[in-house]
């Protein structure tokens, strides 16, 4: 009896499983290279304007001073386009490993776009190397003040021993190679099991994953560092590596939000991605939306309560200033209308809705990272060249884009033999 038994289930499983692959419209789901083309080239053409933008904007200053601050205000900028595309990047690996640690059948056609962004990281690291070679061979502290000999104050000297240009650039190296070596592993892993359709890729993406995330959690943190919390070398906060990660993974949720409902809208995806899991991809959004605002303020609040000036510092240049006006429109806009929105069952279940929702959170995250970033321009308030910030924004993050609408039409946009697609279309909710 016990045979019997044993041998039924997976034997119910894999016919289960055929049954579901009869179902695949494969003529739809592998798009081709063609794919998009529209919003692929108009995402290259946006790309490329915002870079030619910021470079033409560094050689508007005039001379002398003026044409310093030009170029520190274009390069910080090029710096947050460069930010937004690795938190697209970075927000997609971390995802698609906790889905694979969940074990989250519903999940699959969602997996597919996430792997896609994780696969690009060296689309990253040549959007990264401007930065790095700026910084490291000639401008020397426009993005970093620490690495300009003239702003190496004691403060920076009691840190040296981990801000240094020789150790920072060995470790943007290990950071990009881990991020490219889980990433590539993982999508290969898949596209390998479109061919082969062996279940048991799937539990080894699952063992990589399960050491990939501590790897992923502490890489991230200490790139949020040197990239991000750096650019003020006196001020730190113990819980800035998270807030950059909820940030990354609210922006690439909202981003695979926005291809999901579009492909749904083109009836490209047929069952794989019903209402039901738009639905579920709105509450992670949800969910991501409500982790961002609780980090966020419980930064804020440990640092207003414990009032060291150090720490205190970041907030008082920011509410000090012209900036206050972003800090506000970060607490209605990246939280509070989101939150009030996303809780209405009927709008998650809407691709139109949701879509719009997805296009909100994906502007509030450029406008989180201007506010982090942009202070440290000086002497330029955050209404001045405007047009600057933006370009810089777009530039990087377009061309991002890009590549992954790119990398989407050179393979099926789903797992096509992943095990779980019988649960993806008998996919359900209840909540």
């Amino acid at each position: 009896m016990g045979n019997a038994h044993s041998h039924s289930a997976p034997a119910h499983h894999e016919e289960a499983h055929i049954a579901a692959r009869r179902e695949l419209d494969l003529a739809r789901l592998n798009p081709g290279p063609g794919f998009a083309s529209m919003a692929r080239n108009g995402l290259f053409f946006v790309g490329l304007i915002g870079i030619l933008v910021v470079a033409f904007s560094a050689f508007t200053g005039g001379e002398g001073a003026g044409r310093v601050a030009a170029q520190q205000h274009a390069l910080v900028s090029y710096h947050m386009g460069f930010l937004y595309a690795l938190g697209l990047a970075l927000g997609a690996l971390g995802l698609q490993m906790i889905l694979q640690q969940f074990n989250a059948g519903w999940s699959a056609t969602v997996r597919r776009t996430a792997e896609t962004f994780s696969s690009l990281f060296w689309v990253v690291v040549i959007l990264f190397l401007p930065i790095a070679y700026l910084e490291l061979t000639t401008t020397h502290g426009l993005v970093f003040p620490w690495m300009d000999p003239a702003h190496q104050d004691q403060v920076y000297h009691e840190k040296a021993g981990f801000l240094n240009e020789k150790a920072w650039a060995i470790r943007a190296a290990i950071y990009f190679i881990i991020w490219m070596v889980l990433g590539t592993r993982l999508y290969r892993l898949s596209r390998r099991q479109d061919e082969t359709g062996d279940r048991w890729l799937t539990a080894k993406a699952r063992f990589i994953s399960s050491f990939g995330l501590l790897i992923f959690a502490l890489t991230t943190a200490f790139a949020s560092f040197d990239w991000l919390m750096s650019m003020d070398h006196h001020w730190f906060s113990t819980m800035f590596g998270v807030y950059f990660f909820a940030g990354a993974t609210v922006s690439c949720l909202a981003v695979i939000c926005l291809i999901l409902c579009s492909l749904r809208a083109s009836g490209r995806l047929g069952r794989l991605f019903t209402e039901e899991h738009q639905h579920d991809l709105g509450k992670l959004l949800f969910a991501f939306t409500v982790f961002w605002a609780y980090v966020t303020f419980c930064q804020y609040f440990l640092i207003w309560y414990s009032n060291v000036p150090e720490e205190a510092a970041f907030y008082n240049l920011r509410n000090d200033s012209s900036y206050k006006s972003l800090f506000q429109l970060l607490c209605i806009g990246h939280f509070l209308v989101p939150f009030v929105i996303l809780l209405v069952r009927p709008i998650k279940r809407s691709a139109t809705g949701l879509w719009i929702v997805a296009l909100w959170m994906v502007v509030m995250h450029g406008i989180d990272l201007v506010y982090i970033a942009r202070p440290i321009v000086s002497g330029v308030a955050p209404g001045n060249n405007v047009w600057v910030d933006i370009a810089g924004v777009l530039g990087p993050t377009c061309l991002f884009l890009g590549f992954v609408v790119w990398k989407m039409g050179r393979a099926p946009l789903v797992p096509i033999k992943d095990p779980r697609l019988s649960e993806v279309l008998a996919h359900k909710n209840y909540v």
